[in-house]
């Protein structure tokens, strides 16, 4: 699949099957994360690969634990269980606070979306991660990452065999400001 099929046709899923994903599928979604370029090639993105059914339920559970009513019932009207919709596979990123963090963390994500379109999976970007890693947590989970003092959650993608599967979004040129 060429790069425009692939932003054009990839959606984000949000009901995954649990079967785990292939291990050379995986090492090619691993081998894209570390080819994504990052603003002044800082490279210092940490990418935490994350199988274990454990932990991820851990993550989750926490996740809902901090999640305000509003956010609960969107994710009870997805017939959401999990903050990740049941992926086998996650890939939390993180990163020493700098003023590129997201802006790499997202490129990152990207290219982790594009790589698993081209494989035949589904992805999902998900933020809501965030509260379950921020130090002001006191339940905070950044040591169950051996994360360091200073690196902090910039954002997950969820990848997996979709279950079923949404079109993408229609277009909207004007969302486009052309200037000639």
């Amino acid at each position: 699949m060429d790069v425009l099929s692939a932003i054009k046709k990839r959606s984000s899923c949000r009901d995954f099957k649990n079967d785990q994903i292939k291990k050379e599928d995986l090492d090619i979604l691993i081998e894209a994360a570390l080819a994504s370029p990052t603003a002044i090639n800082l490279q210092d993105l940490k990418i935490n690969v994350i199988q274990d059914r454990n932990l991820i339920d851990d993550i989750s559970q926490e996740c809902f634990r901090l999640m305000d009513e509003n956010v609960k019932k969107r994710m009870q009207d997805r017939n959401a269980e999990n903050i990740f919709y049941n992926a086998p596979t996650i890939f939390i990123l993180t990163s020493p606070k700098t003023v590129y963090s997201d802006l790499n963390a997202g490129i990152v994500a990207q290219s982790l979306c594009l790589a698993s379109e081209h494989l035949g999976l589904s992805s999902c970007i998900i933020g809501m991660v965030a509260p379950a890693f921020d130090e002001t947590n006191p339940k905070n989970l950044k040591s169950r990452l051996d994360m360091e003092e200073n690196e902090y959650f910039c954002v997950s993608v969820a990848v997996g065999y979709a279950n079923s599967k949404k079109l993408p979004h229609d277009f909207d040129r004007n969302q486009i400001k052309e200037f000639y």
